[in-house]
This record gives structure tokens, sequence and C-alpha cells, in this order.
């Protein structure tokens, strides 16, 4: 995968995950951050595997190896290559999805959720109207 495929995939990732959430949770942004950052669908951070089928991950990981934005993402944070490559391929998997939030507008995707919601429960009650 490019690292824009990772930053995509994580994106939809965080859809679904926000779907999951409640009203109250999605006005609290630093919560938001910490729960997607920790969101095994997300980032694979808990269990260090969030490629769906083994082996995946190391497929996944050659189109970002010498991407010039992920190395540039990894090393601002410091992290060492040769250390994180010490844990195997679903290790770069993992870096690169959590890497990927940073680009991600998790503003942008709460609001998307919530539109989401007012459309669904309009709808809804729309349909409601209809039965009396």
């Amino acid at each position: 995968m490019t690292y824009d495929e990772y930053i995509a995939e994580t994106t939809k990732n965080c859809m679904k995950a926000l779907a999951d959430r409640t009203n109250r949770e999605l006005e609290n942004i630093e919560l938001i951050r910490k729960i997607l950052w920790q969101e095994e669908r997300v980032t694979g951070v808990i269990s260090g595997v969030c490629s769906s089928m083994k082996g995946k991950a190391a497929e996944n990981i050659k189109g970002v190896l010498f991407n010039d934005l992920f190395l540039n993402d990894f090393n601002e944070v410091g992290l060492n290559m040769q250390n994180v490559m010490a844990y195997g391929p679903e290790a770069i998997d993992v870096v690169a999805r959590c890497l990927a939030l940073k680009h991600i507008n998790i503003n942008r995707l709460i609001e998307e959720e919530r539109e989401r919601r007012r459309r669904r429960e309009a709808e809804s009650t729309r349909k409601c109207s209809f039965r009396v």
C-alpha cells in the first residue's frame, strides 16, 4: 500500500469507529483522538496487527518503506527503523496507520458523523410520520 492508501484506509476505519461512539463522546475531541489511536480497527496498536489477513502486513508496507512523507513522519517522531523492523512487518503496518492519523482531519470526520446521524434521524422521523 502507498502511504496515501494507508491514510485513506485509516480515514475509513476512523469513520467506522466514530459510528460506534456516543454523541457525548463526539463532543470531546481529545477523547476521540485517544480512542482512534487505541482502536484496533484503526491502528492495531493494542494487538500489533491491523491487517486482517496473516502475512498481509509484509505486502502492505512495501509501498511506504521508501515514501518520503512516511519517512519524514517516521523520523519526526524519533523512531528508529531498525528497532521497529525487529518486530516484523506488522510493526511498520501499525506505525504507518498511527502516523496516518496525523494527516486526517478528525474534526471534519466528527462533523461528517454528526451529519450522518442527523440525516438518519430525519429519515426515521419522516418514515414514522408516514405511518400515522
